[in-house]
Parts: C-alpha cells; sequence; structure tokens
C-alpha cells in the first residue's frame, strides 16, 4: 500500500494541473518510502515473534512481542491509509485504481494486524498493558472507520 501511495505521489508531482497540493504530495512521497521500509522490517520482526511464541509459549516477553509488533503494524497502516485517502482524491487523477487499491490494501493490513493483537491479548500477564493495547485496538479501528 505504501509503495503504491508513493507511486501515485510521484506521477502527481510535477504536475501543473496538481500544482496546488505539490507540498503535500512531496510530503507524502517521502513519508510513504519511509513507512514502506518500517512496515517490511515489522513484517520479519512479526515472523520472528511468532517463531518465539511457538518455542515458548508461556514466555510473557514472547507474547508481548506478539501483541505488540502487530499493534505497530495497524498504526503504521492507519498513517498510510490516510495518505491512500487523499492520493486518492487529490492525486493524478490517471492513477486512481492504484490509489484505490493502496486505500483497501492499508485497510486490509490494518484489520489483520488487529486481528493478531486481539488474539494476543487474553494471554498477556500485565493487566495495564492488556487494557491499553486494547484500547489502542478500539482507537485504531474507529480512525479506520472514519478515513473509509
Amino acid at each position: 500500500a505504501a509503495a503504491l501511495v508513493a507511486m501515485v505521489a510521484e506521477f502527481t508531482l510535477g504536475k501543473e494541473k496538481y500544482q496546488s497540493k505539490e507540498k503535500d504530495f512531496q510530503e507524502i512521497l517521502n513519508k510513504a518510502k519511509k513507512l514502506q521500509g518500517e512496515l517490511t522490517d515489522l513484517i520479519d520482526k512479526d515472523s520472528q515473534a511468532y517463531e518465539e511464541v511457538a518455542k515458548n509459549k508461556n514466555s510473557a516477553g514472547a507474547i508481548k512481542k506478539a501483541a505488540e509488533i502487530p499493534l505497530q503494524t495497524a498504526e503504521k497502516s492507519l498513517l498510510v491509509l490516510q495518505m491512500a485517502k487523499f492520493a486518492h482524491k487529490y492525486g493524478n487523477h490517471k492513477l486512481t485504481s492504484d490509489s484505490f487499491g493502496a486505500v483497501y490494501l492499508a485497510k486490509t493490513a490494518i484489520s489483520i494486524a488487529l486481528e493478531n493483537v486481539k488474539i494476543n491479548l487474553p494471554y498477556l500477564v500485565e493487566e495495564k498493558r492488556r487494557e491499553k493495547m486494547a484500547a489502542s485496538v478500539e482507537k485504531i479501528t474507529k480512525l479506520t472507520k472514519e478515513v473509509i
């Protein structure tokens, strides 16, 4: 999704028709590229966290990581979703299908990541952390619905 947002931004920048949004799209391009790298790193970290839980089912630290990493993924994917929605509305209209795809890919990434958080919440030992993460899940869900 972040790569699609970056692509829409690149093909919007420098076009006279979209000049009024030039600064916005330059910022979106930079953020989307950064988020693309961060989200790719989180894929690897999530895989490692899953392996840790599989090996150490009773490890509080492994469960904590298995919940925190997808929460970070959801937070970053929400940023991508917000940028994708903006790109869809104001970006190069020749790339509408790409920005549309970015919106739905980001939404799907959020949904999957939040499900991964929710599945691990009951196993978190620290009640305050569990409550805080559950509240974050609710907040991200609400914000996602507002964007869509």
